[in-house]
């Protein structure tokens, strides 16, 4: 048999190879067994590799991981794999005591000659590993609470999805810590997110930052400000979160401005959960493309002043505020 596994979500893909591995691979001879093939390697390489006998075992498995990526499928230019031609002449031949396994960290492209011989042989098994769209992730993240013992609250498992977007190793590394932190079988809540995810509350209060700025509202600013301070967060840190909402805030006003897009418009164009597209589109209603413009320059003088030891951090973000609530 020979397998393709290949999506941008590598993180149920490795599970799904180690499920794999273990069922073609049983027992104490597994090591001795597995092989793996490092791309640039020739076609000879890997039937010498299916050609060699297992040891004290049935079959034995060759891995060759991202190798097939830049293929354009069949009567669509070359292939920059030279060996691939051949390659899809000898699968079919594989000998019985051996499996090849292929492993793509990107989706292949639906015309690929290696997915389209996996629809003429038997022996070609096929699986890919999208990852899940904005609509689809809290879904997912329930879904992935509930396989670490743990069940998550919607509007918590929402929470996440808005503000860790779609790393799937972050979430699954924040539901594990989540999971430990419950140790029962009580769901996992928003407060308990917030608390325990210092990027989820960093980047709550930045909203809440950026919306005292669009009402021009400095105390209210500086309050959110110093709460990020005093939680600990470095003011180069800061700077960095607030350049990258201004910076979504003029692609989102100029979306608007242009296009007349919906918040979920946005959403989409710009990559972002749902939630993230509609308060993108309620922040920018308060600046004009010229203000966002002026904000940006600022946001930009601020960086090189702390850079260039002209003013201490903490005062050059609090002489940002000032100026920013007054453009």
């Amino acid at each position: 048999m020979w397998y393709l596994y290949h999506g941008e979500n590598n993180l149920e893909l490795r599970e799904a190879v180690r499920a794999l591995l273990g069922k073609l691979l049983p027992g104490d001879t597994a090591t001795f067994n597995m092989e793996t093939l490092t791309a640039p390697f020739t076609l000879n390489e890997l039937q010498r590799a299916c050609a060699t006998m297992p040891f004290l075992a049935d079959v034995r498995t060759i891995i060759v991981p991202n190798s097939l990526g830049k293929d354009k499928g069949k009567g669509k230019g070359k292939s920059n794999d030279r060996w691939l031609p051949d390659l899809l002449t000898y699968l079919p031949t594989l000998p019985a005591t051996a499996h090849v396994l292929f492993t793509e960290d990107k989706t292949l492209p639906a015309k690929h000659t290696l997915l389209q011989l996996a629809k003429e042989e038997t022996q070609g098994k096929i699986r890919s590993f999208p990852l899940p769209n904005p609509r689809e992730l809290p879904q997912w993240i329930v879904e992935r609470a509930q396989q670490h013992g743990s069940p998550i609250e919607r509007p918590a498992a929402a929470l996440l999805a808005e503000n860790l977007g779609a790393d799937l190793r972050l979430l699954d590394q924040e539901l594990r810590k989540l999971a430990t932190y419950r140790g029962d079988e009580r769901a996992i809540t928003v407060a308990d997110v917030r608390l325990l995810t210092p990027y989820v509350m960093s980047a709550d209060v930045i909203f809440k930052l950026v919306d005292a700025l669009g009402k021009r509202d400095p105390r209210q600013a500086a309050q959110h400000l110093h709460r990020l301070l005093d939680a600990g967060e470095h003011p180069l840190g800061i700077m960095a979160m607030v350049t990258r909402q201004f910076r979504l805030l003029i692609q989102a006003r100029w979306l608007m401005d242009t296009q007349r897009s919906s918040g979920s418009q946005i959403a989409q164009r710009l990559k972002q959960h749902e939630f993230v597209g509609g308060k993108l589109r309620d922040q920018a209603t308060s600046f004009t493309q010229a203000q966002l413009r002026q904000a940006y320059t600022l946001l930009l003088d601020s960086d090189l002043a702390i850079k260039q030891g002209q003013l201490q951090p903490e005062a050059a973000l609090d002489l940002l505020v000032a100026e920013l609530t007054r453009l």
